[in-house]
This record gives C-alpha cells, sequence and structure tokens, in this order.
C-alpha cells in the first residue's frame, strides 16, 4: 500500500512505523502534494493539512484519533513579520507545503485585525532569499521554519502561540486522510503512533540539524499527537472561521 509520509520532523514520530513496515511503500512529500496525489488516486492514505480533510470531506474520510497538534508553542509554523514595513501587511509570502498553516494565518488575520490578507504561494528557498533582502512579510512552515535563523528588521510569531492567546484552545496541523469505501483501522494509527513515540530517543540522536535539546523539547514538550478536548475545539471553530471567510 502506498502511503503519504510528510518530509519533515514534526511529523516523524506518526510516521516511522509506515517507512520501517515492509506492508507500506512511503511517498515522501510536503502535505500540499501529497493531498494532490490523494485526489490522483496515487495513494492509499496520507498525512495531510488538517484543512485539506475538511475541504475533501467529499472525497475522503479521515481520523481525528491522531494528529500533529500544538497547544499554545509549535515552533515550526512562524509568521515573519516584517518590521520596516508600516502598518498590517496586505501581502504574505507563504510557503506553499502547508494549506493548513496558510489558511491558519488567515483566520487569525481576520480575528485580529477584521482584515483579509492576499497569501502567495513561495517556495521556501525563495522565502529566506527575499527575507535575507529584507523584502516582504513571510510564513514558513515545518522544518523551514525550524531551521530559519533570526533575521534583523523580522519578528517570529509563532501560529499557535497566537490561536491560542486569542481563541483560548489548541489547534490541530495534520491528520490521517485516505478515499472514501478504503477501510483503515484506526488502531493502526495508534500502533503507529505507539512505535514512534517509543523509537524517540533515536528521532531524536539522527536529528543533526538542531541541538539535541532543542529537538526533544520539540517532540516531548511542544507537540502531542494525540488531540485533547481543547484541539478537537480549536479545530472546530478554526473550520468555522475558515467557512465564514470562504476559505473552504
Amino acid at each position: 500500500m502506498k502511503i503519504g509520509i510528510v518530509k519533515h520532523l514534526n511529523a516523524r514520530p506518526l510516521t516511522l512505523y509506515f517507512e520501517k513496515s515492509l506492508a507500506f511503500t512511503p511517498v515522501y512529500e510536503n502535505p500540499s502534494v501529497l493531498i494532490e496525489l490523494l485526489k490522483q488516486g496515487e495513494l492509499d492514505c496520507a498525512l495531510v493539512s488538517s484543512i485539506e480533510c475538511e475541504r475533501n470531506k467529499n472525497q475522503f474520510d479521515y481520523t481525528k484519533i491522531v494528529g500533529v497538534c500544538a497547544r499554545d508553542v509549535v515552533r515550526s509554523v512562524l509568521f515573519f513579520q516584517n518590521q520596516t514595513e508600516p502598518g498590517i501587511p496586505n501581502v504574505v509570502y507563504t510557503d506553499k507545503g502547508s494549506r493548513s498553516s496558510v489558511c491558519l494565518l488567515q483566520c487569525l488575520f481576520q480575528l485580529e485585525y477584521g482584515k483579509k490578507i492576499e497569501v502567495v504561494p513561495t517556495d521556501a528557498k525563495e522565502i529566506s532569499k527575499m527575507m535575507d533582502s529584507g523584502i516582504g512579510s513571510h510564513l514558513l512552515f515545518g522544518d523551514h521554519a525550524l531551521l530559519q535563523t533570526p533575521i534583523d528588521g523580522y519578528r517570529a510569531i509563532d501560529l499557535a502561540e497566537w490561536w491560542n492567546r486569542i481563541t483560548g484552545l489548541y489547534f490541530c496541523f495534520a491528520f490521517w486522510a485516505y478515499p472514501k469505501g478504503k477501510e483503515w483501522d484506526n488502531q493502526i494509527f495508534l500502533k503507529a503512533l505507539e512505535y514512534g513515540l517509543k523509537e524517540l530517543p533515536t528521532i531524536i540522536s539522527e536529528e543533526k540539524r538542531l541541538p539535541i535539546a532543542i529537538t526533544e523539547r520539540y517532540l516531548k514538550q511542544e507537540l502531542h499527537y494525540i488531540p485533547e478536548k481543547k484541539n478537537l475545539d480549536g479545530f472546530a471553530l478554526f473550520v468555522q472561521t475558515a467557512k465564514e471567510l470562504g476559505l473552504l
């Protein structure tokens, strides 16, 4: 079976089992690409942006028994506000890898400022170049956000923290989705997570791009993988807000 695997550190506890099992053929991509492959019938299941699960619920089922979740800090979904530009930006250049992050940013701007912003999906490497030149405000996701070093003139804002401050709720960034009519036992996703959590020390030690202390805090404290009530309530509010803004 072909299974879509998000190629970022935040997903490893959910995906490692499927990567190691001979019963599955992993396909590594960003969530925004995986949802398109799922639509084309090229995957049997994929970890995709939570908003895409709702946008495509007529075509796919999805499970909320596990997911990529955050309470008040996520570290890997960051809005970089250009401090040299006056006022609230009208345009934000957004990492094209995650559609939940982009939709969340749009919802936050509406809730905080009552303003609809234009988003321009952009390659993460191009975003880094633009930031080095002090051009525009930006959104980075996943490893691109984790590895982005501070740049003078930019204020980094954690979207999970922003969402929690405004709503008092938590957030769900990704869920497993699969075509309607294909039966998946939720226990396989729990089994995969159990395996991933058991292998956390290995995942942490193999991550060479970040200090071990940061990787450990990120995977053990800042992220969690079984949604709590405040995650699910937050996701419901997210979907409602996105619907009201015409983003579904």
